[in-house]
Parts: C-alpha cells; structure tokens; sequence
C-alpha cells in the first residue's frame, strides 16, 4: 500500500462544473442587474414625483398670491367704496344704511375669513408644501446614495468573479494537462 492519501475526485467532469459554475455566475449577474434596474426606476420615479412636486408648489403658490392679490385689490375697492359713500354721507347728511354700519367692527362681512387669516392660512399651507418637497428631496437623495453603493457593490463582485472564472479557466487547463489533481471550490 501507498503512503499517499486517496484522493477524491468528483463525479462530475471539470467542464461540466466549469458550466455548472458559470451559469451561477451569470444567474448571480443577472440578479444584480435586475436590482439596478429596479433600483434606477425607483430613482427615475423619485426624480419624476420630485420635479411634479416642485411644479405643483410652483402653480399652487402662484395661484394663491394671485388670488390674494385679487382679495387686496377687491378690499382696496371697498373701502375706498365705503369712505367715498361715508364723506359722501357727511357732506349731504344722509343716513342710509352702508356695510360699516352694519359691520360696525371690521367694515365687511363676518362670516367672510379676513386677509389676515386668509394669508396665515396660504403660509402654513406653503410651509406644509416645502416640508413635503424637502422630504422628498431627502428621499431622492438617500435611494441615489443607496443606488450608487449598490452599483460600486455590483461592480466589485463583478471583478471578483472575472478572477474566480479566470481561475477556474486556468485550474480546467491543469486538471485536463494532469499537472493539477485537484482544487477546493471558491
């Protein structure tokens, strides 16, 4: 008897591990392009929600300055209206009943909000709009940042299957030469 230990070889042939091997390689590949891909339409839809959320705060703040501006406009009017009809009144010592005389207080009507209200009203909804924006911005920026490791992540595992192919494509090289009797796996 020899003093050598018995090797043990597989039952499959190096080649057919060799494929066996380069179709988990390319399984695993096409996995982690799979991940990018879902990865970067996620990012693409973010950037798409980002620029929608920044147009509607766009239209919607100028909509609301729009309509205040209007509001001011109208509140101008009237009371330019009222004191009109008021040293009108004076001068001619009428006594018809005008909206500052039924409003005594505030000059319009009660149950109308006041500019006031109106404007705190549009500043909290505008502060809500960019609280939203930001935290969308943050979103964006966090899944990018997890984007890009993802692909630094991809490409590394890449190179370092290229090395562990080319070394699998050197050890099939020895095996069938018979200068290499066998390899653990990876």
């Amino acid at each position: 008897m020899s003093d050598s230990p018995t090797r043990r070889f597989s039952t499959a042939s190096p080649t057919d591990q060799l494929k066996r091997e380069e179709s988990l390689i390319n399984a695993y590949e096409a996995e982690e392009e799979r991940i990018i891909n879902v990865l970067s339409r996620k990012l693409e839809q973010l950037r798409e929600e980002k620029i929608q959320l920044e147009n509607t705060l766009e239209a919607e703040s100028e909509s609301h300055v729009n309509r205040l501006n209007r509001e001011i406009c109208a509140l101008r009017r009237q009371a330019a209206q009222t004191q009109t009809q008021a040293s009108g009144e004076h001068a001619n010592g009428s006594t018809t009943t005008s909206d500052s005389s039924r409003f005594p207080l505030s000059g319009h009507d009660p149950t109308a909000p006041s500019v006031d209200v109106m404007l705190e009203a549009m500043r909290r909804e505008n502060e809500q709009l960019r609280t939203r924006l930001v935290d969308t911005e943050r979103d964006y920026v966090r899944i990018a940042r997890l984007n890009d490791i993802y692909r630094e992540e991809l490409l590394e595992l890449r190179r370092r299957v290229r090395g562990h192919v080319s070394f699998f494509l050197s050890a099939e090289a020895w095996v069938v030469g018979g200068q290499f009797g066998g390899f653990d796996a990876i």
